[in-house]
């Protein structure tokens, strides 16, 4: 093997691994990370947020409504689990709502319903509103890092949730069967 060839695969090891590891790095820099030390359990963040004012934690989750002020943005979100990467999992396993203030203008249309948002930030207190019929006391966090994470986009075919490589884009039903049929043809 010449020179040349071993250097090309040298450097398409080298892309192979940035891409990896950069691809696999948490939405919260390493030293707010740091910052906030270990995880706070969201129920006891909701019990108990005088106690923990001034600390600096990480939770995320979906949002619900995104509100611009004169003094900053406020959102509502439902809170969700963190996986490794900081990234809200499903939002059946909430343990509840907390608010968000950013100094920041965050556009509503960006900082949509239902967008998965991970906040690095310090617990700034409790506020309660009126959620429905009743008041509810949400957490709220001064953000110093929000990150929002890109829309999963579904693919829901006619018929199948896959690619079929065995299906004619001119047929509503994969090779052997035919429509209106639902049974081989044969």
């Amino acid at each position: 093997m010449g020179r040349s060839a071993i250097s090309f695969v040298a450097y398409l090891w080298l892309f192979f691994v940035l891409g990896v590891v950069t691809g696999c790095t948490p939405a919260i820099s390493k030293q707010l990370r740091k910052e906030a030390g270990e995880p706070i359990p969201f129920e006891a963040l909701q019990k108990r947020t005088a106690s923990y004012k001034g600390r600096v934690v990480i939770i995320g989750g979906y949002i619900l409504e995104t509100i611009n002020k004169p003094e900053g943005s406020w959102l509502t979100v439902l809170q969700s689990p963190l996986d490794s990467l900081n990234r809200p999992e499903s939002s059946d396993l909430s343990k509840g709502r907390f608010m968000v203030w950013s100094k920041e203008f965050l556009d509503p249309v960006v900082y949509s319903k239902e967008r998965r948002i991970t906040v690095g930030g310090k617990v700034r207190g409790s506020e309660e509103r009126k959620l429905g019929s009743l008041t509810y006391r949400y957490p709220v966090i001064e953000a110093k890092e929000i990150h929002l994470w890109p829309n999963e986009e579904k693919y829901v075919g006619p018929y199948y949730p896959y690619y079929d490589p065995w299906i004619y884009p001119w047929y509503p039903y994969p090779y052997p069967y035919r429509y209106p049929y639902r049974y081989p043809y044969w």
